[in-house]
């Protein structure tokens, strides 16, 4: 094998590797849609407490952006086909950790509202029901979607919160509280914006890197056919 065909067939493997990633790790534009989407969620919650359609729509954003980041990958980022990205050791362990995380957290709640609503679990307001059922969807989209820790984060909140509007609440914002429960809720939530913001501006990143890498792949197509 000559070194130019050597030289040729590393360039290719290095593009498809990073071609890859837009099946699993990088979002693009997805990622900024969960950016934008967690910041509405986060201040939603309190600044459109009261409106007939918030509860609604707050609770159907997490389906929404998981729909739409599916969409993305399959129409847009793997429109030159799809290419499966291998997870490394390192990223196998983040991501089941991230999964025992949710599952912890969605048993304690389940056990938890089992030993306030015993013996007449049926007693619960409707709201807890959707409560739980989102809990625990949030646990599967964990597993099947959430694959960055990026993605985790961002995720499980918008679970986390259209959870609470279902059940009638939702995470309060600095300033708005007045318990030390609600501050110490409002500060961990914090951290969810953060992310997003984060998560903005690694989208906007990835999707100006998959531009580049686009014209790269064309130009290797055209290379392949023997265009100019």
């Amino acid at each position: 094998m000559s070194a130019d065909v050597q030289t040729r067939l590393e360039e290719l493997e290095a593009l498809t590797r990073r071609y890859a990633r837009y099946s699993r790790s990088a979002g693009g534009l997805s990622s900024v849609l969960g950016g934008v989407l967690c910041l509405i969620a986060y201040f939603g919650g309190q600044l459109l407490h009261g409106a007939a359609w918030a509860g609604p729509v707050l609770i159907a954003i997490p389906a929404v952006w998981l729909l739409a980041k599916g969409w993305m990958m399959h129409r847009y980022y793997q429109r030159l086909g799809h290419v499966e990205e291998q997870e490394t050791p390192l990223d196998r362990r983040v991501h089941r950790f991230c999964v025992a995380v949710a599952l912890l957290v969605a048993l304690a709640i389940t056990f938890g509202l089992g030993l306030v609503a015993r013996p007449h679990p049926w007693s619960l307001p409707a709201g807890m029901f959707g409560y739980l059922a989102l809990v625990w969807l949030m646990v599967l989209a964990a597993w099947r979607w959430l694959r960055s820790p990026l993605d985790f984060i961002v995720g499980v909140f918008l679970f986390c919160q259209a959870a609470m509007v279902s059940a009638g609440s939702y995470y309060p914002l600095i300033g708005t509280t007045h318990t030390d429960q609600a501050l110490l809720m409002s500060l961990v939530a914090l951290m969810f914006p953060l992310a997003a913001l984060a998560m903005i501006a690694s989208g906007i990143a990835e999707h100006r890197q998959f531009r580049a890498l686009r014209l790269q792949l064309e130009q290797q197509r055209r290379a392949a056919l023997g265009q100019p």
